[in-house]
């Protein structure tokens, strides 16, 4: 969960950084980097004007066939990355697999002659494979950087730093993850970016929270509440991202045992995101962390609320991502009252959805694998005007290319599969571990009943020796001639006994005494009015033990034992229609 909020702003910031990138590159010529620098703006101010676009990438290579400077040629294929960039009938990946070509293309042009088209084009590969290669995009990264720290640039760097920390926390390698946070904060300029800034800190604060470092992640979280609050006019993703913050500030609460601060920060951001019905991941992360709070809490009726919410937004969800991030909250809930029917029903949805999901993965790999291949041929096909030996070293870099991308694509498909078949094994293995759990249950509460049935056997056992032990008292004061030596050994007997009995129930009632225990903590907490008298009668009652037997216990009459039975449900306030000791049986 966390990687997918701490990769919230990725695919919006990666756009805007592929388009401008060449805005702040140092290169070995000035005039190259202001060339760039004003294409972009123009390109950035005419997103929705394609057709401008393209004749803009014409006069680019009328200029190179005029001149046969290579930099126009680079700048009409930079040029082109504009063209339907703002369509929105196109998804994020269908824009990716678009770019990917012209990133292949400016690489081979440029040739590491210009360094912000090595930076750029290595930092788009990198976001283009973080998620099914993290290696291979760290290795794209280390060369974009490279680039930048040799050409002395400053305005990306610090992106690049940001992702590269990313990198290393999707690895749980969070003092790295701290480090190049930290580098991408210091030589970034925060009058221009407060977003940025803020993002930093949250990311500080997401670092020390998976290091249990509770203090310095609200801190962290604070000072990002601060920047964001005090930006001006904020526009719409400051706003968004505000409230991200301040649902990472109630789980942060909740992890701390402030349950009521956590509950109220989280309902007021679930209210905003209600009203914003197109955050419907960020509406189910807050759902998820009420529900935990409640279920820690044990307030079904909360519990039941945000099922309610569930239920209204469940059937509108269109991402299977979402959809399981619900089904696995209702099926916690199901698991939580002991509903294993529902558990099962659900556990085997679940099992559809995630192979609907690596279903999806499978076809977009396969639409990278086309594009690819696709700009492969077209490649081979192209004609230029080169010598017998530039020939050979294009089908050379064109064989190891290919030969990598089969490599990778392999990798990804097998890594793929892996997971779905560790995910079906993982599955089938919590089921037995369930099922074990509720037998050592089943077995426990067996155990207690025959404790019980033991507790009521010796205490009838005891009345029946002391009123044995009364008779023979009142037969030996009939009697006369008794024999004083007898007498005294059969009264010491029945003494014994009674000694034994005791024994044994003590033995029976400390060996519940952590159950006990939980139950007078919970019983005490719930009912805070409650002595610790009234407590350990509490106990009695929950073991059904009768007045008779309590006052045995506790040497009081029976009809005293009675009058602590009316008192203890006046304080509790229930009804005369209400049985305590069944009551006491649901704490």
């Amino acid at each position: 969960m966390k990687n997918n909020i701490l990769r919230g702003l990725v695919p919006m910031m990666t756009l805007v950084f592929f388009l401008t990138f060449m805005l702040s590159c140092s290169t070995s010529r000035e005039d190259d980097y202001d060339y760039f620098q004003k294409l972009a703006e123009w390109g950035g101010a005419r997103l929705d004007k394609p057709g401008e676009i393209r004749a803009r990438v014409a006069e680019e290579l009328k200029k190179y066939n005029e001149t046969g400077d290579k930099k126009f040629l680079i700048s009409s294929r930079y040029t082109e990355s504009f063209v339907d960039l703002k369509n929105t009938g196109k998804s994020s990946d269908v824009l990716g697999l678009y770019q990917l070509p012209i990133v292949y293309d400016l690489l081979k042009l440029s040739n590491g002659q210009y360094s912000f088209v090595t930076a750029s084009c290595n930092f788009n590969l990198a976001v283009k494979f973080e998620k099914n290669s993290p290696k291979l995009a760290m290795q794209f990264l280390d060369k974009a950087i490279a680039a930048e720290e040799k050409s002395g640039g400053r305005y990306f760097l610090p992106h690049l730093y940001h992702f590269k920390g990313r990198l290393y926390y999707n690895a749980e390698d969070y003092k790295k993850a701290i480090i190049y946070f930290d580098k991408a904060l210091k030589i970034h300029d925060a009058k221009k970016d407060q977003l940025y800034i803020a993002s930093m800190h949250n990311n500080f604060a997401m670092c020390y929270n998976q290091m249990n470092q509770m203090d310095k992640a609200v801190q962290e979280l604070e000072t990002a509440v601060k920047i964001l609050e005090n930006i001006p006019k904020p526009k719409l993703e400051v706003v968004y991202f505000l409230a991200k913050v301040k649902v990472d500030k109630g789980y942060y609460q909740y992890k701390l045992k402030e349950y009521a601060e956590a509950e109220q920060t989280l309902l007021t951001q679930l209210e905003f995101y209600r009203n914003h019905p197109e955050l419907q991941y960020e509406t189910i992360v807050s759902l998820r962390y009420l529900f935990n709070i409640y279920k820690d809490r044990n307030q079904l009726d909360k519990i039941q609320g945000v099922l309610d919410i569930i239920n209204t937004i469940e059937p509108k969800l269109k991402d299977i991502a979402n959809q399981i991030e619900v089904d696995e909250i209702i099926q916690s809930y199901y698991a939580y009252v002991g509903n294993d029917t529902k558990v099962k029903e659900l556990s085997f949805k679940l099992m559809s959805l995630h192979e609907k999901q690596d279903e999806a993965s499978e076809k977009n790999f396969s639409r990278v694998s086309n594009a690819l291949n696709d700009y492969i041929i077209k490649n081979i096909n192209q004609r230029y005007e080169h010598t017998l030996e530039d020939q050979k070293l294009r089908n050379t870099f064109m064989f190891v290319l290919i030969l990598l991308l089969v490599i990778v694509f392999c990798f990804i498909f097998v890594t793929i599969r892996n997971k779905y078949r560790k995910d079906k094994e993982l599955a089938v293995k919590e089921k037995v571990i369930l099922q074990k759990t509720k037998t050592i249950l089943e077995n426990n509460i067996k155990l207690q009943e025959d404790k019980i049935s033991s507790l009521h056997l010796n205490l009838n056992l005891k009345i029946e020796t002391e009123k044995e032990f009364l008779e023979h008292i009142k037969k030996v004061k009939r009697s006369k001639n008794a024999d004083a030596e007898k007498t005294i050994s059969d009264l010491f007997f029945k003494i014994n006994n009674l000694i034994q009995i005791d024994k044994k129930n003590y033995d029976l009632i400390n060996e519940s005494s952590l159950e006990n225990r939980q139950f007078v903590d919970k019983l005490s907490a719930r009912f805070p009015m409650l002595t610790q008298q009234d407590l350990k009668y509490c106990v009695y009652f929950k073991l059904d033990l009768s007045s008779k037997e309590i006052s045995l216990l506790e040497n009081i009459t029976e009809g005293s034992a009675r009058v602590y039975k009316t008192k203890i449900k006046t304080k509790m306030d229930l009804g005369k229609e209400t049985d305590l000791n069944s009551f006491l049986k649901t704490i």
